[in-house]
């Protein structure tokens, strides 16, 4: 039995496995299959009656314009054809001619002949002045002397040529000479019954670069005239070069709703399976639940534990023999809770001890070295003695104060002012300093005596090596952070040596003589974790900066 395993649970899973592989799963795998199935086949049938819509349509324009172009040529070859230039003898013949051309294609059209200069001479469209202008601009775009029989021109103003979206052309010829044309434009009115028959169906013509010649929806067209391209996930298009690849034919399908219906379709099917799993769970959970009391008890004892909210021994209702495992358990909380206890408390003293010993080896380095700069400063100017004595009142008596392990902002670093003042006097215009504390954060709770083994490490290592030293101490906050910058102009240091310290800071034993820094940060990191503490940034020749980031605290810790 696994470790926890209470037997309500084992009761629960074993009826939800059951009915899960037996009864709910199945039904749930083949409903799903089945509704696959059925989309799948949908969307064959549907891609199927796209291919045979598109079959249908290429082939009849493949027909209808092979026909008309052999219609065409017939024309052409009569050889009494170019006297109609010349006479209007033979119009009523050939207007029959082509008037029963027209007549026999399902496919109909506006035919014309016309001569060199787009002078209409027969038509079976209404005649009119814009029409006459029109094709003597068309004509003037052909080659007068092509060797071609048969000319397709893709005509994409339809809309303002009758519907005509494709225009057969070839000329007339008197020996080696044009004298006119014969103009078939065939109408688009005919090709609306293939997508009028047909649902969700759309048709474009195309030439092979992609313009339009014949569209059932004007939004599938872009302005610039071309088919837009389609995503396979939301269009089906089946497309068919006929006539020797000069024209395109388009079949094309939207499909964003049938795959809509699927997904909504397959997230239906989601939320029935999960209801009928909740189902399933809930009954596991009823049919376990009056034989199982006792363990659901030990249970909630053992989650009180993990959770931290255990308040003591719970009897069971049931006077069993799971009352020893119970009484054995609560006995072992308690002794577990005894232990942890006990090992809090050592916790906590030694690391109070550890912090007591880190901040006691303040004192007396520092006190050494103030004491050498007074003695100097006596010699120096005995005037300022009485200032200097002063100030070093005030600095030991901050200093030896153990009443309070946190200070004020502004108590500790007027504490660093009067030192500073202090190295100043002795060492003139070598040293200089800028102390920078914004008015609202004066009263956040400092460690005490935290910032000044690093400003005395800067004097110490920096003054001697440069001709002025300057130290610029800042303070700043972000939101939840209160940050310290101690910047000097001192020599700085090499790049081993700052990866040395970078180092040393990262470890919990110090065997090296960097004391200062190094207790600076660990006395931050045992106070507050390792969040905070003191990072090192230097390049050598151009000084150094610690930054010292604190919790932003305004009232003391208990």
């Amino acid at each position: 039995m696994k470790e926890n395993m209470s037997l309500k649970k084992m009761y629960r899973e074993k009826l939800s496995r059951s009915l899960l592989l037996f009864a709910i799963i199945p039904t749930i795998l083949v409903t799903v299959l089945f509704f696959q199935l059925f989309f799948s086949i949908g969307n064959y049938f549907s891609n199927q009656d796209l291919i045979k819509r598109n079959k249908e349509l290429s082939n009849f324009l493949t027909k209808e314009i092979t026909s008309y172009k052999e219609d065409m040529q017939i024309l052409q070859a009569n050889p009494s054809l170019p006297t109609v230039f010349q006479s209007d003898d033979l119009h009523t013949q050939v207007y029959t001619e082509l008037y029963q051309i027209v007549t026999n294609h399902r496919l109909k059209s506006k035919f014309y002949i016309v001569n060199v200069d787009g002078d209409i001479l027969l038509t079976n469209s209404y005649k009119n002045n814009a029409i006459q202008i029109y094709h003597k601009k068309y004509l003037s775009s052909l080659n007068l002397k092509q060797k071609e029989d048969i000319t397709i021109y893709k005509e994409k103003d339809n809309e303002q040529l009758d519907y005509a979206f494709l225009k057969l052309t070839t000329p007339i010829y008197q020996g080696n000479e044009v004298k006119g044309f014969i103009i078939f434009d065939l109408q688009s009115t005919y090709l609306k019954r293939f997508f009028e028959e047909s649902n969700y169906t759309d048709i474009v013509i195309t030439d092979p670069f992609g313009y339009q010649l014949f569209t059932s929806k004007k939004s599938l067209i872009l302005n610039n005239g071309k088919m837009r391209a389609f995503t396979k996930k939301e269009y089906s298009v089946v497309s068919t070069d006929i006539v020797n690849e000069e024209l395109r034919v388009h079949t094309i399908r939207y499909m964003g709703l049938f795959n809509k219906l699927y997904i909504i379709g397959f997230l239906g099917l989601l939320v029935i399976s999960a209801i009928l799993i909740m189902i399933t769970r809930l009954f596991a959970n009823h049919a376990a639940k009056r034989k199982t009391k006792s363990i659901d008890t030990i249970l909630s004892t053992i989650s009180d534990v993990n959770e931290g909210t255990y308040k003591g021994y719970k009897e069971l209702e049931e006077n069993d023999e799971l009352e020893y495992i119970n009484y054995y358990l609560n006995e072992m909380i308690q002794y577990r809770d005894s232990l942890l206890s006990e090992n809090k408390e050592i916790l906590i003293r030694k690391t109070e001890a550890e912090i007591k010993e880190l901040q006691m080896q303040f004192n007396p380095h520092f006190l050494f070295n103030t004491l050498e700069n007074i003695k100097f400063m006596i010699r120096l100017n005995p005037s300022s003695a009485e200032k200097l004595l002063l100030m070093l009142s005030s600095i030991l008596r901050y200093s030896i104060n153990n009443t309070e392990q946190d200070s004020p902002l502004k108590h500790d670093l007027l504490y660093i002012k009067d030192y500073l003042e202090i190295q100043k006097y002795r060492f003139e215009e070598r040293l200089d300093y800028s102390i920078d504390l914004p008015l609202e954060l004066e009263d956040c709770l400092i460690p005490k005596l935290i910032t000044q083994p690093l400003v005395e490490n800067a004097i110490k290592y920096g003054i001697d090596e440069v001709s002025e030293l300057t130290i610029n101490i800042k303070v700043s906050r972000t939101k939840k952070s209160l940050l310290f910058i101690i910047a000097d102009t001192g020599i700085g240091f090499s790049e081993e040596r700052l990866q040395e310290i970078r180092s040393l800071l990262k470890t919990s034993n110090n065997h090296s003589n960097h004391i200062g820094i190094y207790n600076v940060h660990r006395r931050i990191q045992l106070k507050y974790g390792n969040s905070y503490g003191v990072r090192i940034f230097s390049l050598q020749d151009n000084g150094s900066l610690l930054l010292i980031k604190l919790p932003i605290r305004e009232e003391a810790e208990f």
